[in-house]
């Protein structure tokens, strides 16, 4: 979005995304709401007609990032039985295609500070939406398997290591593979 001027649409999201474009590029530090304005070349008051500040820019960043996410890894599995390997291997490969078509959200959400993501066996209220959900079908799936309830959470952890890993991967500019990320993810999570 850089350079481009604003027109017609929704303004909101076009101030997120150069929001998080702001935030990639020069950390949370650089990020403001003039900044912002001055990507969309719109005037330095716009973004208050949607933003109380900095604060609140950035907590709806989070937000429209984790609802696309969450819709995505909900569809993958909608069709799925919880618990089944099928599930978890379909929510890998939308979580990994997921930030592939999107890169600048893997670094958004996971090169700040501010997200926190608590890895428990827990029922807990504050729970990062992708990993609550990620938590109630791996934790089917492990039960399933008959791995014992103190093994669990280290089986979760090495779950969700591997599709954050190869994520973070197939996102970076400084990393070649010979292959193509998004036809070989299900070979690469399953291990085939």
């Amino acid at each position: 979005m850089p350079n481009q001027k604003y027109h017609h649409g929704n303004l909101k999201v076009a101030l997120i995304e150069a929001g998080i474009e702001t935030i990639n590029e020069v950390g949370e530090a650089g990020l403001s709401l003039r900044k912002v304005a001055a990507k969309c070349q719109v005037s330095q008051a716009a973004p208050y007609a949607h933003f109380k500040n900095k604060e609140d820019l950035f907590h709806a960043m989070q937000q429209h990032v984790t609802e696309q996410f969450m819709q995505v890894l909900e569809k993958s599995v909608e069709n799925e039985e919880i618990g089944s390997p099928q599930s978890i291997l379909a929510m890998g490969q939308a979580y990994i295609s997921f930030f592939i078509d999107h890169p600048h959200y893997f670094r958004f959400l996971f090169f700040t500070p501010y997200l926190q993501i608590h890895l428990s066996l827990t029922e807990e209220e504050n729970l990062y939406p992708p990993y609550a959900l990620f938590r109630k079908y791996a934790l089917a799936l492990l039960e399933k398997m008959g791995i014992p309830k103190e093994d669990r959470l280290h089986k979760m952890v090495c779950l969700w290591a591997t599709v954050q890993g190869v994520s973070l991967l197939s996102t970076q500019e400084n990393v070649t593979y010979d292959g193509d990320w998004k036809k070989d993810i299900l070979k690469i999570i399953s291990n085939e």
